[in-house]
């Protein structure tokens, strides 16, 4: 099964907002965007963000009227007809998606496709849960698939990320559920199970085959950076531990293995920030950024100056010094890192503008005299008898 979208159609469609991009900055003319814009051409229906969010509480309002004629019908019945109902009615809308808007309509992405697969995913988990009684552990794994299916057929990134969230509930969940030694290990669970999910992510990105679905990966390769973080910081497990574990604390005691997460909570944003610094992964350096400024949050929430206005300070004068510090730094190109915006500069593109010519208009194509004949080489190419 792959995605319900034409995937030339996407591919055009990614070449020339690219393109859009290069023209805005001046790197193109507009002659050239004309030209890359016919040979890749998209007939989908995409408009811009505003509008889609007009379509998506238009189709919305509409559904709601849908919704409640669906349930004046099936509303006197008892639970089991209504979960199967509701099931059907799912179904038929995931097909009607597939098939009327996308396919005939030619849509993607414009608001009604994903107000109408939120909609419909809305209604086959609630008929799935009435089924089973609203259990949880079920409800959670039909969820799961349900929301990795939305995700990946229509390439929706809420669902990914509900889907992803959907996973670490449930790990979450069943540890906590069995209680015991099982409650301690959560953060350890959690760190061994989203460092595979992120180095999957990453090696999944880089897969040609995989390319549309690589914002879907994205999303997947930040969360999965934060879940790891967050496993591992000291404030999030001790309020757990404290708040929703039972397990109050004397004063002067401590959460078990705290130096291990003070450590993490130290170690894990600095590793973050070497690693997308050294490999030029802008994942990974913006989630290095925001896990550094709670790590700080973590520290001030536990251990302060006793003067906000002091804290504040320091803070401040600590970030401003880094921030210059890196400006100048970064004044000439470091490990593929510049201040410099360098796709504005038309010269520090030279090679690429020259290669988008040649693909396009021609480029500068050398003029043959015809009259010229060869000197009678013995192979086909420069030197073979008759013209070029």
């Amino acid at each position: 099964m792959r995605s319900a979208y034409n995937e030339t159609w996407l591919h055009n469609l990614e070449v020339i907002k690219e393109t859009k991009r290069w023209l805005n900055a001046k790197f193109i003319e507009k002659v050239q965007f004309n030209v890359i814009a016919e040979a890749h051409t998209s007939s989908f229906y995409h408009p811009n963000f505003i509008i889609r969010i007009l379509i998506f509480i238009a189709t919305l309002i509409g559904l709601s009227g849908v919704t409640g004629l669906f349930a004046l019908m099936i509303l006197d019945t008892n639970q089991t007809i209504i979960s199967i109902g509701c099931l059907i009615y799912g179904i038929g809308s995931f097909v009607f998606v597939d098939q009327a808007i996308i396919k005939n309509s030619k849509h993607y992405k414009s608001g009604l496709t994903e107000a109408l697969i939120y909609h419909a995913s809305g209604f086959i988990i609630g008929g799935f849960a009435g089924l089973v009684d609203f259990s949880t552990v079920p409800v959670l794994l039909f969820s799961l698939v349900m929301l990795s299916f939305a995700a990946y057929r229509y390439l929706d990134l809420v669902t990914t990320i509900a889907a992803f969230f959907t996973l670490a509930y449930l790990i979450f969940f069943q540890l906590y559920d069995f209680g015991d030694i099982f409650q301690q290990i959560i953060p350890f669970a959690f760190i061994l199970v989203f460092v595979p999910i992120y180095l999957l992510s990453k090696r999944w990105k880089s897969k040609d085959h995989l390319a549309i679905w690589n914002n879907n990966l994205v999303i997947i390769e930040s969360l999965s950076l934060l879940m790891i973080y967050l496993a591992g910081n000291y404030l999030v497990v001790r309020e757990l531990s404290v708040n929703l574990m039972g397990s109050p604390l004397a004063e002067g005691e401590d959460i078990p293995f705290a130096f291990l997460f003070y450590g993490l909570t130290v170690f894990i944003p600095v590793a973050y920030l070497y690693v997308g610094i050294n490999n030029k992964d802008i994942v990974i350096l913006r989630t290095s950024l925001f896990v550094l400024a709670f790590s700080v949050f973590t520290f001030k929430f536990y251990y302060g100056f006793g003067h906000p206005e002091i804290t504040l300070t320091i803070s401040g004068i600590t970030l401003l010094s880094i921030t210059l510090f890196l400006f100048n730094y970064l004044k000439t190109i470091r490990n593929g890192f510049t201040r410099e915006n360098l796709i504005s500069e038309k010269w520090t593109s030279m090679n690429a503008e020259a290669f988008i010519i040649s693909q396009t208009l021609g480029g500068n194509q050398v003029k043959v005299d015809d009259s010229f004949q060869g000197r009678g080489g013995d192979f086909s190419g420069g030197g073979s008898s008759g013209s070029f």
